[in-house]
């Protein structure tokens, strides 16, 4: 068979999945809200009836103007499922211009198009589906640039620079529906310009300032934004509440001044350890109680719980460095958004268990595979054996970089971190360990 013929063929079998699966997911599975939901719907509203009047900042605006923009979650629903096939679409595209393999090109957007944990993200009201779809979209948009294209593509024009700007345009939408990825626009610039050494370098500049410049624009307005409204410098005006999170555990060693604070918020922990064994999100159940007690309103508390956490961090630093760590690793772990018991058949509901159950420890066994051969690249021989791309440098970098900011940023044991950077992470396995099959057939 031709690689044109078989390119057609995993093109139509992926995006029939795709379809299929996704019809069925909309018959049987109504749209799910989480604990997140009602402040992206919250926002979302604020903006259709008031502008940025009534915003209160809990949440970047990208997410909630798409909400507003579907007018209704009759909408929002299969247009979020949309947006999965399309994504599953570049999946396909990404894998094939990197490995050149049709067949594997497909297993690959099979694999994302199967993903239980990433599908039922898109039937849920929260940015995940959105993300990941811009997520891929910028990282199609390198991948083009940077990787030789298979037979049949013609080369991309440097000369159409809205090509770029449109990759810079889904980087800095992607910030403002996701702040944790809001380093991939720079991170990606900084490739396009220090390493694509393919291109003349005032190609590779004004590639950069192309793909920077959006997100820099955006999210230098929306910082100016939050600190006018709310005197608060950040990507939205709680940052003060996720940084409790870092200490919560030792929340007990604050200092004396802050006793009232203290002994309010430790009694809220004891319910929360004992609710679910971990202290992480307390101060979400104590805000309210917080409040009434030290006569602030909610933002001046969340100033004040910030300026405890950072307290406790510089005094407590071996501590504070244990949370990262943990933070670290549960970023790692394949956490999932469903709701089963909203499933009317009892045998698929279990059947969807099982299957869920057996996906989260293959995905976690692809994760432990990425950590350790992303290590692996320290030695020269392991390089020179592999020869990786420019593309592959980025995306593993990329996602080590993410890794470490989200632990930064917010401990917890999110399921929401990694699943937009899930598939990208198993793209980036599978292309390794196709180095090692010489006989791999382009079928």
């Amino acid at each position: 068979m031709t690689p044109n013929k078989a390119l057609t063929r995993w093109f139509f079998i992926v995006l029939a999945a795709a379809l299929l699966v996704r019809a069925g997911l909309y018959f049987v599975y109504p749209l799910a809200q989480s604990n997140d939901t009602p402040t992206y719907l919250h926002l979302a509203s604020s903006l259709g009836n008031h502008g940025f009047e009534n915003y209160n900042g809990t949440r970047t605006p990208g997410y909630p103007f798409f909400i507003l923009l579907t007018g209704s979650q009759a909408v929002l629903y299969p247009l979020q499922l949309g947006l999965g096939v399309l994504t599953t679409l570049l999946v396909f595209t990404c894998a094939w211009q990197l490995t050149g393999l049709p067949w594997l090109a497909g297993l690959l957007a099979l694999a994302h198009t199967l993903n239980l944990g990433q599908l039922f993200f898109e039937a849920a009201l929260l940015s995940e589906s959105l993300a990941t779809f811009l997520l891929f979209a910028v990282l199609a948009g390198f991948l083009s640039l940077w990787q030789p294209r298979p037979a049949g593509l013609p080369p991309v024009p440097l000369r159409g620079w809205m090509f770029l700007a449109g990759t810079g345009l889904a980087a800095a939408a992607l910030a403002l529906v996701r702040p944790l990825f809001a380093p991939v626009a720079f991170w990606g610039a900084l490739f396009l310009a220090l390493f694509w050494q393919s291109a003349p370098w005032k190609t590779r500049w004004c590639a950069a300032l192309l793909a920077a410049l959006p997100a820099v624009i955006a999210l230098g307005l929306w910082v100016n934004f939050i600190h006018i409204r709310f005197k608060i410098w950040g990507l939205d005006s709680i940052g003060g509440y996720h940084s409790v999170n870092h200490v919560s555990s030792f929340f007990e060693l604050a200092p004396p001044e802050y006793a009232t604070v203290t002994d309010t918020f430790l009694k809220f922990r004891a319910v929360r350890l004992a609710e679910s064994g971990s202290p992480v999100n307390t101060i979400w159940d104590a805000i309210p109680a917080l409040m009434q007690q030290e006569k602030l309103n909610y933002y001046g508390l969340g100033r004040l719980m910030g300026q405890i956490s950072r307290r406790l961090i510089l005094e407590n630093p071996a501590l504070y460095a244990r949370n990262l760590v943990w933070g670290w690793w549960w970023f790692w772990r394949v956490g999932v958004f469903w709701l089963p018991e909203t499933i009317s058949s009892a045998g698929l509901r279990s059947a969807l268990k099982e299957l869920m159950l057996a996906e989260r420890l293959a995905l976690f066994g692809v994760n432990l595979l990425f950590l350790a051969g992303s290590l692996t690249l320290l030695w020269r021989r392991v390089r020179a054996r592999l020869n990786p791309p420019l593309f592959f440098w980025f995306a593993v970098s990329a996602v080590w970089l993410i890794s470490l900011l989200q632990t930064l940023a917010e401990h917890g044991d999110n399921p929401r971190f990694l699943a937009p950077m899930q598939t990208l992470v198993l793209l980036i396995v599978a292309w390794a360990l196709a180095q090692f099959i010489p006989t791999a057939r382009k079928v």
